[in-house]
């Protein structure tokens, strides 16, 4: 048994923990101590997402629990705890741990720290997550050095301080790099690192952030649909990438379609698809994973219900809501109440988008956290002059082309003058296509524009086609519109 645990511990650190179950689960089949074995089971079970199981294995190795195992064991049901979000019953379980041994305290000041955050004392929590990270630099143990920093860049993360866990993040994988350890002791830092690059708005580094294979495919799919999100906001189609994401989750893994939905649903606004953007966030949340945290509950409501004002306004023909206000209260009766700053903001916006509150005030708030995008956002939606303009410099500079096309609207529906914005030159069109272009400002077809030029109606279209395209203009109107300003 001892050789096969040995195997197994080896297996789990190569991020391989399917295997290394399937090593343990061999052992139990002979004689000896089966409670260290149960006890790696209930962590290669835990990081596969099977909790479930991983919860059973928990409690059959605490019935066999002996010496300095009794201690770990209980910090293990104290994690479990925090994992389901009984915060205040794992804090408890952990006030009764008595040990001396440095690597089983670091693990329970690890659990307590995200607890007494998540209870409401943030600054507490983090300095009980450094105290985790000094006793695990004592311990030698990596295992609890990479759960300290991880458990702390994800409550810096939850409570909005993004720049100081993408920071602590980046060392971190930068020094385990350097000691040339295995990309499985990194997970928990990396998926970290992605959600705060995500939030503020430095999505190059998202996209050079690399997702090694050993990473546990729980948390390479996390990963991925944060760079699927930084992809829809800058206009591209990140459905490859999810359905890469959806092939690396083994089995059916509600938790993991919830969140997948929430980028869905963000990639459908931004392809301008807001009534399945709606009908995505409805679903979602009318059937909700317990382990999905209030954020993400909170992030799927924002978005249906911005998705859902999207709809009714958009022009042309477009399938309106049956029952716009239904929707509406529908959502809102499922915001959850926030845990943080940054859940705050984002319940906020939710009541925006449902004309329950103060555009400008919340463009403060993100600008206080430091998420750009979101400021950027809000500040369209304010509609002010100013606003709009400080919208459109932001959504310019993280090339979040729905979000300027969406700006470039609203400017156009309020005949605001976008001021910093290059002028499209009419001196960079050749002399067929500034005969063309008078020809669209008279409001000539293409077929009418081929008979006075003698042209193709074809080549007049490849004419169309540049001219707007050098304007930046999206239609034939806007073109003549450019051109009449500009003469």
């Amino acid at each position: 048994m001892r050789d096969a645990l040995e195997r197994a511990k080896a297996l789990r650190w190569e991020g391989r923990p399917q295997d290394a179950a399937l090593e343990l689960r061999k052992a139990l089949l002979g004689a000896g101590d089966r409670c260290e074995v149960l006890y790696l089971l209930w962590d290669c079970q835990f990081v596969m997402g099977d909790r479930a199981a991983a919860h059973e294995t928990l409690l059959e190795a605490k019935g066999l629990a002996t010496g300095e195992m009794v201690a770990r064991i209980a910090v293990a049901e104290a994690s479990w705890l925090m994992s389901q979000g009984e915060y205040s019953h794992a804090v408890a379980k952990l006030a009764a741990v008595d040990t001396d041994d440095d690597e089983i305290r670091a693990y329970a000041l690890s659990v307590k720290g995200v607890c007494e955050a998540f209870l409401g004392d943030v600054e507490r929590g983090t300095a009980t997550l450094e105290d985790a990270r000094t006793a695990a630099h004592r311990s030698g143990s990596i295992r609890e050095l990479t759960r300290a920093v991880g458990n702390l860049t994800f409550v810096l993360g939850s409570s909005g301080q993004h720049e100081r866990s993408a920071r602590i993040g980046k060392e971190a994988l930068t020094r385990l790099g350097i000691q040339g350890l295995a990309p499985t002791f990194s997970a928990v830092i990396r998926y970290n690192l992605s959600t705060s690059l995500l939030a503020l708005g430095r999505w190059q580094e998202l996209d050079a952030l690399d997702v090694p294979d050993a990473v546990p495919g729980n948390k390479a799919a996390r990963i991925m649909l944060c760079k699927a999100e930084a992809m829809a906001l800058r206009g591209r189609d990140p459905d490859d990438l999810i359905e890469q994401a959806e092939k690396v989750i083994e089995g059916p893994d509600a938790l993991f379609s919830a969140q997948a939905a929430y980028t869905r649903a963000v990639a459908a606004r931004a392809k301008g698809r807001f009534r399945a953007a709606v009908e995505l966030c409805r679903e979602t949340v009318a059937d909700l994973p317990a382990a999905l945290t209030g954020g993400e509950v909170l992030r799927l409501c924002a978005a249906g219900l911005g998705a859902a004002r999207d709809l009714q306004s958009a022009g042309g023909r477009v399938t309106k809501l049956d029952d716009p206000e239904a929707t509406e209260q529908e959502l809102l009766a499922r915001i959850p109440a926030p845990q943080g700053p940054e859940d705050e903001v984002w319940r906020r916006l939710a009541f925006a988008e449902a004309g329950r509150d103060s555009w400008d005030e919340i463009a403060v708030e993100w600008d206080r956290l430091k998420m750009p995008y979101q400021a950027a956002y809000a500040r369209t939606r304010c509609g002010e002059p100013e606003a709009l303009r400080h919208a459109d410099r932001t959504a310019r500079r993280l090339e979040a082309l729905p979000l300027v096309k969406m700006i470039d609207r609203q400017a156009r529906r309020q005949r605001i003058p976008l001021l910093h914005k290059d002028k499209p030159r009419i001196g960079t069109l050749t002399p067929r296509e500034r005969d063309v272009l008078e020809l669209l400002g008279w409001g000539r077809t293409n077929k009418e524009i081929a008979e006075e030029l003698v042209l193709s109606v074809r080549t007049v279209g490849l004419h169309v086609s540049h001219v707007l395209a050098k304007l930046g203009a999206s239609n034939r109107s806007e073109a003549a519109r450019i051109a009449r300003d500009q003469t």
